[in-house]
């Protein structure tokens, strides 16, 4: 008769019922290093894939297919187009992205690599961008375009972004959550859009530089957004 630990180690559905409720990233790592096969299970249970390094992006995109959910906003180093590239080729199921950190502006990516990114994840729902300088409202344009069932996008000092952005946001039929801060070149009458094209929104940031007038922005809110929830402003 087998022991426990033998069924436990032949049936990766039981051990990875027991394995995945650790919960420390210490422990997961110390159990991903005990044999290839904990290591496998380890593996298949991960639903997200935070990136660090640059350096480890090719192999770990390669290992994590399966992730639904991308954090590369904690990598320091510069990403190119071709690192965005490699990780939307292999993982075309992701539903959240979040890119870029306030402390390290990611100057090398390309408005034309970033479209190339959301080419191939058409099921983004989910977006955070930060400090991406080159994005242009052409990158924003696609994003809303392709990724039919978006319903939240975060965007902080892309300085670029102008009203053609928040025009584009009329192709997102379930937006439910908005986020808008720091620098980008939005005028009054390019802010009224917002009410206009996201009448399905439950929650809204809008931080903007003081020389911003959002005036009209917020009557635009006030007159078409009917199920607004949350609303967040500093001016």
């Amino acid at each position: 008769m087998d022991s426990s630990m033998e069924i436990a180690i032949s049936n990766k559905g039981l051990l990875s019922l027991i394995l995945t409720r650790l919960s420390g990233q210490q422990d997961l790592l110390s159990a991903s290093m005990v044999c290839t096969i904990w290591n496998e299970v380890l593996t298949q249970a991960a639903k997200k894939l935070t990136i660090r390094s640059r350096e480890l992006l090719p192999s770990l995109v390669s290992r994590f297919k399966h992730v639904k959910h991308l954090d590369l906003s904690t990598c320091m180093d510069q990403l190119q187009d071709q690192d965005l590239q490699l990780a939307s080729e292999s993982l075309k199921n992701l539903v959240t992205l979040s890119l870029g950190n306030p402390d390290q502006p990611q100057e090398c990516i390309s408005n034309l690599g970033f479209v190339g990114f959301v080419k191939n994840c058409t099921m983004l729902e989910a977006v955070v961008l930060t400090s991406i300088p080159n994005l242009q409202d052409s990158g924003i344009e696609e994003l809303t375009r392709v990724c039919k069932g978006l319903n939240a996008i975060n965007l902080t000092n892309c300085r670029n972004l102008s009203d053609n952005a928040l025009e584009s946001l009329k192709h997102c039929d379930n937006i439910t959550e908005l986020s808008l801060k720091g620098r980008f070149r939005f005028t009054p009458s390019g802010l009224i859009k917002i009410g206009e094209n996201c009448p399905t929104l439950l929650k809204f940031t809008l931080e903007l530089e003081p020389s911003v007038d959002i005036t009209l922005a917020i009557q635009s809110l006030a007159t078409h957004c009917r199920n607004l929830q949350e609303l967040s402003l500093q001016f």
